[in-house]
């Protein structure tokens, strides 16, 4: 995690902040819903919402309700063209959909795993891209592999709870293991890091036998790798 600068722009970090709660939402929000939210004022958020609006990264409603405006789908287009990731990844994907219930590729945000494809057997490609919602870190074996990455000062300034020592012993084994493993009730759940540092990281879920674990960790290894070496090649 990122330490906070000396100097830090705090209208910056709020008006990053409420577009953040923007963009998470389907629907159109009201300047009051944001500001309860975001535990910020009314007047604040009016004007960051004015502001955002007059650059494009906000839009009004006929109802003077709020969504993310073009400028947010424009830098979302430019981010992913840049990156490369998911384009570099594709290929390892689709292989990995013939040998796997679902199959996700995420990257850590804070306490959340955001996966920019997530795909079950019984939807259709376009449907995986961005598919799934943000996802708790500590229940997922994606948010697991990037978290092993980080330090112990810098989890714990993440996760400040009473409950952090079943993580953290969760985080040893991933560390220990060299991917991060997890059951979900009847199935499991297995990823591994992209890049060093890591940036990303890929897996498979919906696994129900313990047999098939090992042929998938070598297939996650490799593809991982692989994923790796294209991005640098980028570079």
């Amino acid at each position: 995690m990122n330490k906070l600068p000396a100097q830090k722009v705090d209208g910056l970090i709020h008006g990053m902040a409420l577009l953040q709660e923007l963009a998470s939402e389907a629907r159109p929000m009201s300047g009051l819903e944001l500001s309860k939210r975001l535990e910020m004022s009314p007047v604040r958020v009016n004007r960051l919402l004015k502001t955002l609006a007059y650059l494009g990264y906000a839009s009004q409603t006929v109802s003077r309700k709020y969504v993310v405006g073009p400028a947010v789908h424009v830098i979302a287009a430019q981010t992913m063209k840049a990156s490369g990731l998911l384009r570099y990844a594709f290929e390892y994907l689709e292989l990995l959909n013939h040998e796997a219930p679902t199959v996700a590729l995420g990257v850590l945000w804070k306490q959340k795993v955001c996966y920019l494809y997530h795909k079950s057997a019984t939807i259709q490609i376009y449907e995986g891209i961005g598919g799934a919602s943000l996802y708790d870190a500590d229940n997922s074996s994606v948010g697991l592999a990037l978290l092993a990455e980080l330090s112990d000062p810098a989890i714990h300034e993440i996760y400040d709870d009473a409950n952090i020592e079943t993580l953290m012993e969760r985080i040893t084994e991933t560390r220990a293991n060299g991917y991060a493993l997890l059951r979900h009730g009847e199935h499991y759940s297995m990823a591994m890091k992209i890049g060093v540092p890591s940036y990303a990281a890929l897996a498979v879920s919906g696994i129900k036998e313990k047999k098939q674990l090992e042929p998938l960790r070598a297939k996650l290894s490799e593809y991982s790798q692989k994923i790796q070496e294209k991005g640098e090649l980028k570079c």
